[in-house]
């Protein structure tokens, strides 16, 4: 499931629009230790915007990864068209790739970022409110630090994120001046650190706004290059990069698809909200030690008799039943194939074991596909990774009315714990189902770190890469 994660972490590299001369045109090559994995390009041109002077910013983002054994690229492209303030007022966003396109278009009103998702010939809209009091930046790739930073001062703006479909803060600080050397030439360069939702960077930036260089999440660096150097070379990954980024344990798990119990302390954790605690696990900072973080899952398979009645009408679940841009449950296709899978169950938990055995049965795993699709896409295609057997089983489990929500973690697998996705499902309590295994127990090597829509996940940006796992009671 970390297919899109460089995109989206080249979303949130600040500098100053206002610096550059137009037209400008820059380009960077993007690197996992030294090998090429893609480049980035961005473009920004004077532009009549709705009759008005303004400003047409576009950006590409091409990778080449090797993830699962498969050989994926990824394409995604903006185009931001922003007032003479570059204040945003249409947003285009495009991710391809293998062969699958989902995109995004945003108008921007005084009070809300009016959206439509389109995938797989069908499209959706959502309306998101923009706080009171907030201003966007137009592109949070190149947002607007309006002057030379100050060493010291933090910086803080919103940007409208077309992957999590939310508006999201931007901390810029400026950290301190150093030299840095590119391609030859020694810079008098800022350096800035930035935090967003999806994690942290380090920016290197002269005075001028141009950003020379870049270190981001999950080992991978950024270069200001020239175009002929950015787009040469680009051979993608030898090693896989699942395997780079899984978190590595000290002892092995074994047989963890029958694991009942489980008790390891995840190390680098730094986000609380990923620390959740439930009725399946206990989530607790271990004393003492910094962002360390003790989990205890216990998995019991539940009796079909305690399973609450069809369809699941009790108050306060409405946000687990409602159709969201990716979990759209209200799809006709998506509807009338969960009405068939189901069929005459008459019991939420039967439902959804019959959803789980068809998924798995129907869908089959590829892994060159690295976007965010909806529902009803995955649905006709029937091919995937994780992240879409879970979104299609959250949309047809709402379909039939029950109430559910994408989850995300990791989960033990041969060597180490992968960055996995599965659902959970209110069937008279919340139920883990996981329509990539041909069971419907769900291990207790899950562990959840992020839950609600598809889109939650993103979250999990922050730490792939970054974790690493003592392990301490498997059974």
């Amino acid at each position: 499931m970390k297919k899109w994660i460089i995109a989206a972490m080249l979303l949130t590299i600040p500098a100053r629009l206002c610096a550059y001369r137009t037209p400008y045109e820059s380009w960077m090559g993007a690197y996992v230790g030294q090998r090429k994995v893609g480049y980035l390009s961005l473009k920004i041109d004077r532009a009549d915007v709705g009759g008005s002077a303004g400003f047409r910013i576009a950006s590409t983002v091409n990778t080449r990864l090797t993830v699962l054994g498969a050989d994926l690229t990824q394409e995604v492209t903006t185009v931001i068209l922003t007032d003479a303030n570059f204040n945003p007022v249409y947003e285009e966003f495009a991710m391809a790739s293998g062969g699958k396109t989902t995109g995004v278009t945003a108008k921007f009103t005084k009070g809300a970022v009016e959206c439509v998702v389109s995938s797989g010939g069908r499209t959706s809209k959502k309306s998101i409110p923009i706080p009171e009091g907030v201003s966007l930046v137009g592109d949070a790739m190149f947002a607007t630090l309006d002057r030379v930073p100050e060493v010291g001062r933090e910086y803080h703006m919103h940007y409208f994120n077309p992957l999590t479909l939310a508006i999201e803060e931007l901390k810029v600080r400026a950290e301190r001046r150093e030299k840095v050397v590119i391609g030859g030439t020694e810079y008098d360069a800022f350096v800035l650190s930035n935090l967003t939702p999806m994690g942290s960077m380090t920016i290197w930036q002269d005075e001028t706004g141009e950003v020379l260089k870049v270190d981001a999440m999950m080992g991978i660096s950024m270069v200001r290059e020239s175009r002929e150097q950015a787009t040469a070379g680009l051979g993608g990954m030898v090693e896989d990069f699942a395997v780079r980024t899984r978190v590595k344990t000290d002892k092995p798990i074994k047989s963890p698809r029958e694991a009942k119990s489980l008790e390891v302390i995840l190390v680098g954790l730094e986000d609380p909200k990923m620390a959740i605690t439930d009725a399946r696990q206990k989530a607790a900072v271990v004393p003492g030690r910094s962002n360390s973080v003790r989990f205890r899952v216990t998995a019991a398979k539940f009796d079909p008799r305690r399973s609450v009645a069809l369809p699941v009408k009790k108050s306060g679940f409405e946000e687990y039943l409602a159709p969201t841009a990716y979990v759209d449950s209200d799809a006709p296709a998506v509807r009338k194939q969960a009405r068939l899978v189901a069929g005459d169950a008459k019991r939420a938990y039967s439902a959804c074991s019959k959803i789980r055995a068809w998924i798995y049965s129907n869908l089959k795993v590829r892994a060159d596909i690295g976007i965010t699709r909806p529902a009803s896409d995955v649905l006709e295609s029937k091919v995937g990774v994780c992240r879409d057997y879970a979104t299609l089983f959250a949309a047809m489990a709402r379909a039939v009315g029950v109430p559910s929500k994408v989850v995300s973690g990791i989960m033990y697998l041969n060597d180490g714990f992968y960055y996995h996705a599965w659902v959970e499902c209110w069937v008279g309590e919340w139920v883990p189902f996981d329509a990539t295994m041909p069971s419907d127990f769900v291990d207790a090597t899950h562990i959840k770190l992020a839950e609600g829509d598809a889109t939650t996940m993103f979250a999990l940006a922050k730490v792939i890469g970054s974790l690493r796992a003592e392990v301490k009671q498997p059974s």
